[in-house]
């Protein structure tokens, strides 16, 4: 299974749920209505491009699946989803 390294330095396995619910949320905050079928095709894609370069049991970080999910975004349409999905994520590291 693919891993992930957190921001604190801990691993965790890849929760795929985890990026349907950020771009939920960043979908909400658009004002932008995604359904639960587009919300696994974006993660299934972040998920798929993660792999192919990583492998199967390989390790990712937060950084580079932010970084694939606002390409995703933008590749698939939702450029304004993918634009408050990154502000969000700069917000979000400032107040940490």
């Amino acid at each position: 299974m693919l891993k992930v390294v957190k921001r604190d330095g801990r691993i965790s396995d890849f929760a795929r749920d985890r990026i349907k619910i950020s771009v939920a949320n960043s979908a909400r905050d658009s004002r932008i209505q995604v359904t639960e079928k587009e919300l696994e095709l974006i993660a299934d894609s972040v998920e798929k491009t993660i792999v192919r370069v990583r492998g199967e049991e390989g390790i990712t970080s937060t950084y580079e699946i932010r970084g694939v999910v606002v390409r995703v975004l933008k590749e698939m349409g939702y450029r304004n989803i993918a634009k408050d999905f990154y502000e969000g994520e700069k917000i979000r590291k400032r107040e940490e």
